[in-house]
Formats: structure tokens, sequence, C-alpha cells
């Protein structure tokens, strides 16, 4: 093979890790683009810096001009270990409370209600195979607190989002990673930073087939 061959299977070797890097973030803002929330560009150097590739990822970047992310809880040690329900609950909570705190708000509580409802959206997406706030039977996120005892009163946001994962399993890692995108999306972040929420509630699903559902709730 000449030199002029060896260059260029080189360069394609070098465009297939670029695409490889980069399918995952693209993916993620046509998604929240074609919803009408692009993601903050920044997102994409916290997957693509030099200081993220490092990391594998574990890397959040500053956040916004006006408002702020905080640095991952999660390590090359206890990132990928797989976590039961109350566990990654607890995770994201903190996760949530960590970025709220930076951003001089109140933290939030645990709810069962919330994770009750949460939950159960996340399984019924797995199961129906769809993926929106709305139901297939026209079920909205408030629709889903008040059927479970929710006061009627209150406000309610909720955060949803949808990938794949190797194992089978979902980790400290993921919870990580999952906040990190919704914090540079508009419409999720301002659910994570609204002021007037107290409360808070986490459900995920994972199928046979590595899809996994995240979802968060809020109320007041």
């Amino acid at each position: 093979m000449d030199t002029k061959g060896k260059v260029n299977i080189w360069w394609q070797y070098v465009l297939l890790l670029v695409l490889l890097l980069t399918v995952g973030p693209t993916t993620l803002f046509i998604r929240q683009a074609l919803r009408g929330h692009p993601l903050d560009i920044n997102y994409f150097w916290t997957q693509l810096s030099p200081f993220g590739l490092l990391k594998q990822g574990l890397y959040n970047g500053n956040g916004g001009a006006d408002w702020k992310i905080g640095q991952p809880k999660v390590t090359l040690w206890n990132a990928e270990q797989l976590r039961t329900l109350p566990e990654l609950g607890t995770f994201a909570l903190e996760l949530v409370n960590r970025d709220r705190t930076l951003n001089h708000l109140k933290p939030l509580k645990p709810d069962s209600l919330l994770s009750q409802a949460a939950q159960f959206h996340a399984q019924d997406m797995l199961e129906k195979q769809y993926f929106n706030h709305i139901s297939p039977d026209g079920k909205t996120p408030r629709d889903r607190f008040l059927d479970l005892g929710g006061n009627q009163r209150v406000g309610v946001g909720e955060n949803i989002i949808k990938d794949g994962v190797q194992g089978l399993g979902f980790t400290y890692g993921t919870v990580e990673d999952f906040q990190r995108g919704w914090m540079y999306s508009n419409s999720h972040r301002e659910n994570i930073l609204t002021a007037e929420y107290t409360k808070f509630g986490y459900g995920f699903a994972v199928g046979k087939n590595g899809q996994i559902y995240a979802v968060q709730m809020f109320s007041e």
C-alpha cells in the first residue's frame, strides 16, 4: 500500500472516532430541538472537551451565564455499579439539591406520592413504548399526581428522558448524566430550578433490550 493509501485509511479512522464521540450529544440535541427546546451548546463541551473525555463523560462544565451546575458526585470508582430504586432516588434528589443550592434555591424534600407517580410513568412508557408527558390514554403529569391522591391546589412539574444503557441496569453514572442533560435544557432546568417547588420524586424503568426511561417529578 502506498503512502497516500495509508493516509486515507488513517483519516477514515479519525472520522469514525469523531462520529462515535458526537453521535450521543448530537442525537440528544436533535431530540430536544424537535420538542422546541434545544440543548445549550455548552452541553457539547461537557461531552467532547479533553477534560470531559479524560473523565469518561463525568464532567458537568460550569453551566450557563445566569445559572450554575455542580461538580459530579460520581467517580470512576462508583459510576458503573448497579443500584436499587431507593438508592437511585436518594442520589437523584442529592443532585437536584446540589444544583438548586448552587443557584440560591431551597432544597427539595423527598415525596413518596411523587415517586409513585414518576415510577408509574417510567414503567408505562417502557411497557407501551412511547415517550411523552401525556400517556396514550390522555393522562397528564397532573392527572397521574391527582389519581394517586395528590393535592389539586398545588403545582406539578415533570422531566422525562429516554436512553439506552449497557448492562441492562441503572447506575449513579446514568443518573448524573441525565441530571446534566436536564440542566442544559431550558424547559427541564426551569422545573429543577422552580423556586416554588418543595417536593421531589423519581422513577426509572429498564427494558430487556437496554431501553431506559427516567422521570423526575416536582410539586409545591
